[in-house]
């Protein structure tokens, strides 16, 4: 991989699938651990701006109603346990994987939207709080825009050991036993 190409770039290149059949069963499943490890981490990213968008807007609602309908800190746990503003999901976060660095991702959103703005969020007016939704959405249909096509690498890279392992190529047992 190029010095100075991101992960998501190199997996997202046109040659990263080339030859595909003629490489080893290994390289294509280090490849797919590669592909699922930059999911995970652009999973991770969605769902963070998610969560500040969820809270933005919430505040927006909660403001239209008056003050008595409950501070933002008594709303917060319906807040990020709400389901109504997630869209379905292929991707899973592995949560047990000790190796995925969530830091980067979460510079981007912190860049976006830093914990003091939710700390401040009192003080900002409606127009400044609809200026941070406008770009936490921009960057949600960024994430989501870079994840499709790395789901569609990661399908042809599980078809590929699917197709291993049907014709005989590949012993799926190889992967219980950690080869």
């Amino acid at each position: 991989m190029p010095q100075n190409k991101r992960r998501l770039d190199h997996i997202l290149d046109a040659g990263y699938l080339a030859d595909l059949r003629a490489r080893s069963t290994d390289e294509v499943r280090s490849m797919r651990a590669e592909t699922r490890e930059e999911e995970a981490l652009l999973s991770y990213e969605r769902r963070m701006l998610h969560g500040r968008l969820a809270i933005l807007t919430k505040e927006l609602e909660r403001r239209a109603r008056g003050e008595d309908a409950g501070t933002l800190l008594e709303l917060l746990p319906s807040i990020l346990s709400g389901d109504e503003q997630r869209g379905p999901s292929r991707g899973s976060l592995p949560l047990n994987d000790p190796n995925l660095d969530f830091a980067h991702p979460h510079r981007r959103v912190t860049k976006l939207v830093s914990d003091d703005t939710i700390a401040n969020l009192p003080s900002l007016d409606e127009t400044e709080i609809r200026r941070i939704i406008g770009e936490l959405e921009g960057a949600e249909h960024e994430v989501s825009a870079q994840r499709r096509p790395l789901l569609d690498v990661l399908d042809s890279l599980n078809e590929e050991l699917a197709r291993r392992y049907q014709t005989g190529e590949a012993d799926p047992s190889d992967v219980l036993a950690g080869g």
